[in-house]
């Protein structure tokens, strides 16, 4: 009994620091891939809120769609900026939630323009914003855990 008993003792104690490893490992693969996720979803809205601001000048459909994309893209916000960090990315992350506040004030500034009948992204600073967050993706992708 008693072999045993220092047996899985000595089992543990080998395998639980590597699971603080393993986990490390995996926290930092999920950070790098959901800040990918997240850059790219800026991206695309980058390339598209012209357009939608645009049309959502004369077309009503345009502009409700304009409104449901820009609260998406708030819900978005505060869901990267609760993401899980791991040590070596904290600056990085930092950096980021710094421009999601600039980002959220310009949405509010955006849904503000839509409602008074005046350009969405007239004087919000998005365009700015989302291409400063952007430029952190080299950024990410030469971290390394």
């Amino acid at each position: 009994m008693k072999r045993l008993f220092v047996w899985l003792m000595a089992v543990t104690l080998m395998v639980a620091p590597g699971c603080g490893i393993l986990e490390e490992v995996n926290q930092g693969v999920s950070f790098a891939t959901e800040t990918t996720e997240y850059m790219n979803s800026l991206t695309e809205f980058g390339q598209e809120m012209n357009g939608m601001a645009e049309q959502a000048l004369t077309d009503l459909t345009a502009q409700a769609n304009l409104v449901e994309r820009l609260e998406q893209l708030k819900e978005q916000i505060v869901n990267y900026d609760a993401l899980q960090v791991p040590d070596y990315a904290k600056d990085l992350h930092a950096s980021i939630v710094s421009y999601n506040e600039q980002l959220q004030q310009g949405i509010d500034q955006a849904l503000a323009n839509i409602e008074a009948g005046k350009a969405a992204f007239e004087s919000t600073g998005i365009p700015d914003t989302v291409s400063q967050i952007n430029e952190l993706l080299d950024q990410l992708n030469s971290l390394a855990p």
